[in-house]
């Protein structure tokens, strides 16, 4: 027989209906706020089914609406995103900066200074086995607008400057005068001796010996006002020679002239050609400076002018337009070699190319050469003095070299052993890089005396 579960549960005798509750004393406001519970009295009740009633207007909760509330971790969860977000854009502009590391390596090389005042010797176009010298020419003409006081009959002769070849074994000399033709039958006149130096072998190649010239044409007229041309030598026709040794324009010839022409008094015209001429000396400086190789030293002191007679032609109105022509030349020597000469001099122990002058620029240059002629002249004595600053040299590419790959600190040692160098800084990017480079592209070296 199935049994009734309700009727087979017998109650405790211990039920919570048979506790006796403490005695209390009534009180007219309220009977338990003054009741002090011994700690015997405190009773541990079970927990009992709460019952809840509702009206029949109510809904009973869906089972679904019961919610548990858990630990919230939301906050938690999005800190920790964050934080691997975070290190990952730092690895990542890490990974990609390393693709970008490089440094800058200065130094200092050791200097010193001594005093210097010495003579040289140096020849033109010498290649090696002593010093050297180049000659080096520009030409420039400006014109200026002055008043007129008559008229006169006036002839004037074109003049310009041509470059003589030698192609013979031996050095070629031409007097004033000798006679250079076009192929049209116009002839010129050198206007001063003139020296050729011999054919050359420079780098396997025959080159040919070469030096300017002043020409003036034989007769007035401005039939002789040509453009550049070649010119035979008349004087060799018939000989090897005629084919050997020629000529060609430097410059266009200009200045004949035969006719009436404005006058302008002699007072204006010298004036004119005073102020002309430092405007060309002016114009010229600047404008071979800027010509110079930065590998050779120019001085001022060698600079020597060439200036035509002043021409004049017609003019608006009553005037008269003055032409004048300047042409510069100057010394230039190369700089290494002009830098070991002066080195065996005050310094002659040191090996060659060890060290060099840093200032060769600042020395004072003086010619000795009495009645130099840029175009003729082949050896030239001068002095040199001042305060030569030393400096020692270092193979760059070697620095380079025992350098990549290695640490700062590494590196720092390793230039220890270049004893004449007084100081070194390295820097390595970006910040946190602190290895040189492997790739000889990515490292600079800078030269602080070369700044």
């Amino acid at each position: 027989m199935k049994k009734n579960i309700v009727q087979d549960v017998v109650p405790s005798k211990k039920s919570i209906r048979n506790v006796e509750l403490p005695r209390m004393v009534k009180k007219a406001t309220s009977p338990l706020s003054d009741i002090k519970p011994k700690p015997q009295d405190i009773v541990v009740r079970k927990s009992v089914p709460k019952i809840v009633t509702i009206s029949e207007d109510q809904k009973l909760p869906s089972k679904n609406s019961f919610e548990y509330n858990e630990p919230i971790r939301k906050n938690n969860t999005k800190f920790t995103r964050y934080i691997l977000s975070g290190a990952l854009v730092v690895g990542l502009i890490f990974f990609i900066s390393s693709f970008f590391r490089s440094a800058e390596i200065t130094f200092s090389p050791k200097q010193e200074t001594r005093v210097l005042n010495e003579v040289f010797m140096a020849q033109k176009n010498l290649a090696s086995g002593g010093l050297g010298f180049q000659i080096v020419s520009t030409a420039k003409d400006i014109e200026k607008t002055v008043p007129a006081t008559g008229e006169e009959k006036v002839e004037t002769k074109a003049t310009g400057t041509i470059v003589i070849y030698n192609n013979t074994s031996e050095l070629q000399r031409l007097v004033a005068t000798t006679r250079f033709e076009t192929s049209g039958g116009l002839v010129y006149r050198a206007k001063t001796q003139v020296n050729i130096p011999a054919k050359q072998i420079k780098d396997g190649k025959t080159v040919a010996g070469t030096a300017d010239v002043l020409v003036e044409a034989d007769l007035a007229g401005e039939k002789y006002n040509i453009a550049l041309s070649d010119f035979t030598i008349v004087g060799f026709k018939g000989t090897s020679k005629y084919k050997e040794i020629y000529a060609r324009s430097k410059t266009v010839m200009t200045g004949g002239f035969s006719g009436i022409q404005k006058i302008v008094s002699k007072e204006v015209l010298d004036e004119a050609s005073l102020e002309m001429e430092q405007q060309l000396k002016d114009q010229l400086t600047t404008e071979i400076s800027s010509q110079i190789p930065n590998n050779f030293v120019l001085y001022t002191k060698s600079l020597s002018f060439r200036f035509d007679p002043v021409s004049q032609k017609e003019g608006a109105g009553s005037s008269a337009v003055l032409k004048k022509k300047g042409v510069i030349s100057a010394i230039i020597f190369d700089r290494s070699a002009i830098s070991n000469s002066i080195l065996q001099k005050i310094l002659p122990d040191t090996e060659q190319g060890s060290v060099k002058i840093s200032n060769l620029d600042t020395l004072d240059f003086a010619l000795n050469t009495v009645s130099f002629d840029p175009t003729n002249t082949n050896n030239i004595s001068f002095n040199i003095k001042g305060d030569a600053n030393i400096v020692w040299v270092f193979d760059e590419d070697k620095i380079k070299t025992d350098l990549l790959g290695l640490s700062k600190q590494s590196a720092g040692e390793v230039m220890k052993t270049y004893v004449n160098m007084n100081e070194i800084w390295i820097k390595t990017r970006p910040f946190w890089n602190r290895t040189i480079p492997s790739n000889p592209e990515k490292v600079e070296l800078v030269n602080t005396i070369e700044k």
